[in-house]
């Protein structure tokens, strides 16, 4: 049962995605918003048959297998995936339904209403290929969504059809689809040509030999995918989507599946030499290098909060340089940071495209007197600022909280610490910088003397506002049962 459960999960938005290729208005928001909505409840359904019925066991399924390849094709149910699946099969839902009218002619900067059946078919596709990837056992199925992911990408930031938007699609594209080749191809190679199988569970078989250029090639992929340094730069580019597509990209998909993937394969391929982890320490303090130097020259919204993306998935790479350990705090971690990050993240960028569906800019230094003339814009903006600075109660003050306690890796070298002092430095200039905005955008003097909004955005803003306050507690039973396979940590 929940295996098929799981295979509708994402078989339904893919189904959905291409049907709204030939669909508009309003038959196109019908078909969009029930795709996402039976695609969540089928993960909830998920979630429920598995938490009753499957006691935190993985619950692994081939569907296709040869003699040659082995496990060709096949799913993957465990505390991991059924976690990070809800996260993106909620937060898609929230995102999408504030989308259906941030797409409407009723948006001051950008007014659409006929043509928007195109965003969806990608922004559904989208959702199908990203669940699709968290819950694929092999390699072949890996590659397969995450260049699905690739192009629903490309379709979302290029949708506008400016010429910036034109060449941020296609270095979005461009740029992930070079490390699924490193990655994905090599790992591909080495099971063909040496396992005879493609399933994830054969890593644990790979030689020692082999093994830290496998992970090197595959922590290449996920680099890419999640805009770490060098190859940071197409993330801030990818600003031209429509906001609703930059929230599912930076806070529920693209940039989180980069963080899944590598996660994915630490559980499964065993002990690896410490050089692996200096490697990744230098690597991602490096990374969040690039936002601490950014962020005090931002002013525009969205820019800000995709610098912001590149710390916070920086961050989670802090825990899987721990885990690359055998530290299964690291693992934990890194989910925990994925998760509470997708509500407080969404959080933000729909709060960011309130300002251009309302005040018609992304110009934070045009927008000021928001607690007077939107007072939930205002609720919103300042708790998503103070939220990604990791400002408690909010929730990923508790994740960043149990990457610090992941301090065993001091025994191991003191270069750990290096690291952990990089995220303290991250946290504290974003949120001087957010502090400041607060206090300009949300506390000055008023810029405009009124601006309209809808229920529908309102009632957006109010979910994850919550989310961010709840999400923890919800999240902390699944994340305390991950851990790695086979015993090899």
């Amino acid at each position: 049962m929940i295996g098929l459960l799981t295979t509708l999960t994402f078989t339904v938005p893919l189904i959905g995605g291409l049907l709204l290729f030939r669909l508009d208005e309003r038959k196109a928001d019908a078909v969009m918003l029930g795709s996402f909505l039976i695609a969540m409840l089928l993960q909830f359904s998920v979630l429920v048959e598995y938490l009753l019925h499957h006691n935190h066991e993985t619950v692994h399924i081939a569907y296709i297998t040869t003699e040659r390849l082995g496990e060709a094709y096949g799913i993957i149910v465990d505390p991991m995936s059924v976690l990070i699946g809800t996260v993106v099969a909620l937060a898609g839902f929230i995102f999408m339904f504030y989308g259906m009218e941030y797409m409407s002619g009723r948006n001051v900067g950008h007014p659409v209403g006929k043509g928007r059946g195109l965003f969806y078919a990608w922004m559904t596709l989208f959702e199908g290929a990203t669940l699709g990837f968290i819950y694929s056992s092999t390699f072949l199925g890996l590659l397969i969504f995450f260049e699905l992911m690739g192009l629903a990408c490309w379709g979302v930031v290029s949708y506008y059809n400016t010429p910036a938007g034109r060449r941020a699609g296609f270095k979005a594209f461009i740029i992930p689809n070079v490390g699924a080749m490193i990655g994905f191809y090599t790992a591909i190679g080495i099971g063909i040509t040496q396992l005879h199988d493609l399933s994830l569970f054969s890593l644990s078989h790979v030689s020692d030999s082999v093994k830290p250029w496998l992970f090197l090639a595959l922590l290449i992929a996920g680099y890419t995918k999640s805009a770490q340094f060098p190859t940071y730069s197409w993330i801030p580019d990818a600003m031209e989507a429509p906001t609703p597509a930059s929230a599912f990209l930076h806070g529920a998909a693209m940039v989180e599946m980069g963080v899944y993937l590598v996660a994915r394969v630490l559980q499964f391929i065993g002990t690896l030499p410490t050089w692996i982890f200096y490697f990744m320490a230098v690597m991602v303090s490096l990374t969040l290098l690039i936002p601490i130097l950014n962020y005090p020259v931002q002013n525009d919204a969205k820019r800000l909060l995709a610098y912001s993306t590149v710390a916070e998935a920086g961050i989670m790479f802090v825990g899987l340089t721990f885990a690359s350990l055998g530290l299964e705090v690291g693992l934990k971690a890194a989910m925990f940071q994925l998760t509470t990050h997708a509500f407080v993240k969404g959080l933000a960028f729909l709060t960011a495209g309130t300002f251009t569906y309302s005040l018609g800019t992304l110009d934070m230094r045009k927008i000021s007197g928001l607690k007077e003339v939107l007072p939930i814009n205002a609720l919103a903006w300042s708790v998503a600022l103070l939220g990604l600075a990791g400002l408690p109660p909010m929730a990923i003050a508790f994740s960043k909280a149990e990457l610090l306690t992941g301090l065993d890796a001091l025994k191991t070298t003191p270069v750990a610490w290096l690291p952990i002092l990089m995220v303290l430095a991250d946290s504290a200039v974003f949120l001087w910088v957010g502090v400041k905005w607060i206090t300009r955008n949300v506390f000055g003097k008023k810029s405009v003397e009124m601006a309209s909004t809808h229920p529908i955005i309102t009632a957006s803003l109010i979910m994850l506002i919550i989310l961010v306050f709840i999400v923890p507690y919800l999240a902390y039973p699944l994340v305390h049962e991950i851990g790695f396979f086979g015993g090899g940590h």
